[in-house]
C-alpha cells in the first residue's frame, strides 16, 4: 500500500514538474553551443556596423531586449534572441518560417544546411510551423 501512495505522489510531483515552462538561460544556451563545438564564437558589432545589431524591433512580442547575439558556426552567423516563454519563440519562428530552442529565435537558419545541423544537434531546435 505504501508503494502505491509513494509512486501516486511521485507521479504528481513529476506531472506538475512537466507543466512548467522550460527555458535555457543565456549561459546555458551558450555552453550547450561550446560543449557541441568548441570553435563557436560571438560575433563583435562594431559602433559603425550598427545595423548589424540584433534588436527586438525587429522580432515580435516577448523579446527580451538586449539579448540578441550574432554568433559564428562554421563561418556562418547565426543569430540568437531570447524570448520570455517558449511559445512567444515558438510564435516567432512560425512568422519568420525560422527555428527555436525553447524560449530562443534562432534566425538565419533555414536553408543554411551547416545551421541547421548546428542547431538541431546542439540544441535539439525545432523548425517553427506556420500558424
Amino acid at each position: 500500500m505504501k508503494n502505491v501512495i509513494f509512486l501516486g505522489l511521485l507521479f504528481s510531483l513529476c506531472f506538475s514538474c512537466s507543466k512548467e515552462e522550460k527555458v535555457y538561460s543565456p549561459i546555458e544556451l551558450w555552453n550547450m553551443a561550446v560543449a557541441f563545438d568548441p570553435k563557436v564564437e560571438l560575433v563583435p558589432i562594431p559602433n559603425h556596423e550598427a545595423h548589424r545589431r540584433v534588436v527586438c524591433s525587429q522580432y515580435g512580442a516577448g523579446c527580451i531586449k538586449g539579448s540578441g547575439k550574432r554568433v559564428l558556426v562554421r563561418k556562418v552567423e547565426l543569430i540568437v534572441i531570447q524570448f520570455n516563454t517558449e511559445e512567444d519563440a515558438k510564435k516567432e519562428a512560425a512568422r519568420l518560417g525560422q527555428w527555436y530552442a525553447r524560449n530562443w529565435l534562432l534566425d538565419d537558419v533555414h536553408n543554411e544546411p551547416v545551421l541547421e545541423d548546428f542547431v538541431v544537434r546542439a540544441f535539439k531546435a525545432k523548425k517553427g510551423q506556420a500558424l
